[in-house]
Parts: C-alpha cells; sequence; structure tokens
C-alpha cells in the first residue's frame, strides 16, 4: 500500500509548486490582475489527492488480504461479516478463476510445459519433485489478481471520499480499527474537530468545484474570499492528515 502514499505525496507536492507559481506572479503582478483562481484550483487539487489516495489504499489493501498478506478485518458488532467479505463482485470477473478451477489438470500441465519444457512432461517424476513446482504454480495465479483489481477499481470509482464519514466507511473494507479515533492519536487533535476541519475544506472545494465559487449575496460576479494562507492551510492539514491515515493502517 505503499505506493498509493508515495503518489499522494508527488499529488501534494504539485499542489505547493502551483502555489508557490501563484505567489511568485502576484509578488511581480500589479493589483489590477486576478490570479485567485490558481489557488482555488490547488484548493481542488488537493482534495482530489485525498480522495486518489483513499480509493487508492483501499484496492491494494483489499488486494493483500485477498492474497492473504493482510488480515481481514473483523466484523462490526451489528454485522456477521466484515465489509471486506460483504464487498460484492461479479460472476463474470470470476469466471476465468472457476474455469481454471474446473479444468486444474490441464491448467497445471500447460504451465509446467511453459516452466520447464516440454521434455520436462515426457519424464517421470516423484511426486516430491513436482510438488514445488504445482505449488510455485498456483501461488502465481493466486496472486494474479488482475480480474479482482478491475472489479474493486470500477464499483470504487463512482464513489467520492472527501468527506470523514465517507473516508472511514470506505477504510471499512480494509481495516476494523476505529478510524477518526487513530487519526486523532496521530495528530494530536480531537476526533470532532478533524472532522470538522476536513469537512469544512471540503464544502470550500464544493463550491468551487459545482458552484464557481460564486458568493451570491453579492453582485454578479463575486466569488467568496480566497488567499494563500488558507489555501497553504489547507493543504498542510489534508497533508497531515493522510500521513496520519497512512501509518494507523500500517500498525496491526
Amino acid at each position: 500500500m505503499q505506493s498509493a502514499l508515495d503518489q499522494f505525496r508527488i499529488s501534494i507536492n504539485r499542489v505547493r509548486d502551483l502555489i508557490a507559481l501563484h505567489n511568485s506572479i502576484k509578488a511581480q503582478a500589479t493589483g489590477a490582475l486576478d490570479i485567485s483562481d490558481m489557488l482555488r484550483a490547488a484548493l481542488v487539487l488537493a482534495v482530489s489527492a485525498l480522495d486518489y489516495y483513499v480509493h487508492e489504499v483501499v484496492t491494494l489493501g483489499m488486494l493483500e488480504i485477498h492474497r492473504g498478506n493482510r488480515s481481514e478485518p473483523a466484523p462490526s458488532a451489528n454485522t456477521a461479516q466484515s465489509a471486506f467479505s460483504r464487498f460484492q463482485v461479479s460472476l463474470g470477473g470470476a469466471r476465468q478463476d472457476r474455469l481454471t478451477a474446473i479444468d486444474i489438470a490441464s491448467w497445471l500441465e500447460a504451465e509446467m510445459q511453459q516452466i520447464q519444457g516440454y521434455e520436462f512432461l515426457q519424464k517421470s517424476h516423484t511426486i516430491s519433485d513436482l510438488i514445488p513446482i504445482i505449488s510455485s504454480s498456483i501461488l502465481n495465479k493466486l496472486n494474479n489478481t488482475s480480474w479482482l483489481e478491475s472489479e474493486i477499481r470500477e464499483r470504487l470509482g463512482y464513489q467520492s471520499f472527501q468527506q470523514a464519514d465517507k473516508i472511514a466507511e470506505a477504510i471499512r473494507y480494509i481495516s476494523d480499527k476505529k478510524l477518526w479515533d487513530e487519526v486523532a492519536i496521530q495528530m494530536s487533535k480531537p476526533a470532532k474537530d478533524i472532522k470538522q476541519e476536513l469537512n469544512s475544506i471540503v464544502d470550500r472545494r464544493n463550491k468551487i468545484a459545482h458552484e464557481a465559487d460564486i458568493d451570491p449575496t453579492f453582485n454578479i460576479g463575486s466569488r467568496w474570499n480566497i488567499d494563500e494562507v488558507l489555501v497553504g492551510d489547507a493543504v498542510d492539514f489534508i497533508e497531515r492528515l493522510v500521513e496520519s491515515i497512512h501509518k494507523a493502517l500500517q500498525v496491526q
């Protein structure tokens, strides 16, 4: 799951570069030039980086659970199964694995011929000779989860993981920890305050993305105020938040 964090760091650095570009232009330009939309773009990109991180860390975490490299989260108090176990995939996605299982002998023969060569199959072998080869082939097959990854990405792709409740809901697929309590420990702030600050940033992002950041109480063309301090604080918060989420998920 480290790659999810690595990609987030790259994305958030791009956001910081955009803010720095804004500040540089502002220092050289006259007040008549309005470049505040660069800051609006930076805020939208920062929330987007958070959203992408959650999608990616959940997808990779679910694949790790499927492969046996990560523990499946325990069911919640009012459900018999974990969120991971309840995740639905299409029968079409699992069809190829089912066909392989039905005709396992032919699949193993083809695998051994590809790996060991045709002459290997013409010779006699003991069971002890074949077990490591068969075991390796089956393990490689189980680790090839491209169909499952496609299913997860497709189903999660329609969802937005920006608001605090939605993020916690997504993380339940890969962890049974109380996310915001864990994050509160990492950030040394009350969970309620963290969720409130996040939701406030996301609300502003939504005004920019869906309402053109227009303030309807003023004249036509008036927009809500924005400056580099507001956006910089939001970016700092999102960065600390993601780092804290990731640290909480790594502690098993």
